[in-house]
């Protein structure tokens, strides 16, 4: 066996153990299944998007941080007004939009997958590593904004809610390019030489 196809199978076999522990999202499982049905492409990680409260002792210090909320689906101003009391620190109110890696076969492959990934709306997509060809897809819709400092919050509840209205609005927009993903890597795969 090739040391394509060796690769290939250690990374389905520990996407597989992920799943099982429910470690993967599951609105983002059947596109998962698409991309690695075809020979030339393996998922490597992924997050299907997701909103967020973080508290962090500063902006960017992911080792202190400490999630106060977290959801993969649309979420309600009672459910982030409930973890943004839990802060301490800098409060933010985050959407992070999905993004998958993606190791490729050769480069001819990446870049097919790239053009898909482009029609289905995808504007931040590339190659990210040489070594087994990595492709990174990643959307746009990302926000960040500081709600509370040390407990005090900055924005009162109808400021609130329109960050909540924005938020979901941008976190389904996400979710529909993966759909629309997922419909192009079908036809990628339909056209395979």
């Amino acid at each position: 066996m090739r040391s394509w196809e060796l690769y290939r199978q250690e990374k389905l076999r520990r996407l597989e153990n992920a799943v099982e522990r429910s470690e993967v999202d599951e609105d983002i499982t059947a596109l998962l299944t698409t991309i690695n049905e075809i020979s030339e492409y393996v998922t490597l990680s992924s997050c299907s998007g997701r909103i967020a409260v973080m508290d962090m002792p500063e902006f960017g210090n992911k080792l202190e941080a400490v999630f106060l909320g977290k959801w993969h689906r649309c979420v309600t101003v009672e459910e982030v007004s409930k973890a943004v009391e839990k802060g301490r620190l800098t409060t933010w109110f985050m959407v992070h939009p999905p993004i998958i890696h993606i190791a490729c076969r050769n480069l001819r492959s990446a870049g097919r997958l790239m053009e898909a990934a482009n029609r289905a709306g995808f504007r931040r997509c590339g190659l990210i590593s040489l070594r087994n060809n990595v492709v990174e897809i990643a959307s746009l819709e990302r926000m960040e904004v500081p709600v509370a400092v040390r407990g005090r919050k900055l924005v009162d509840s109808s400021s609130l809610e329109i960050m909540v209205e924005i938020a979901n609005r941008k976190l389904e927009r996400a979710k529909e390019k993966l759909k629309r993903l997922e419909e192009e890597i079908k036809r990628l795969n339909r056209f395979q030489p």
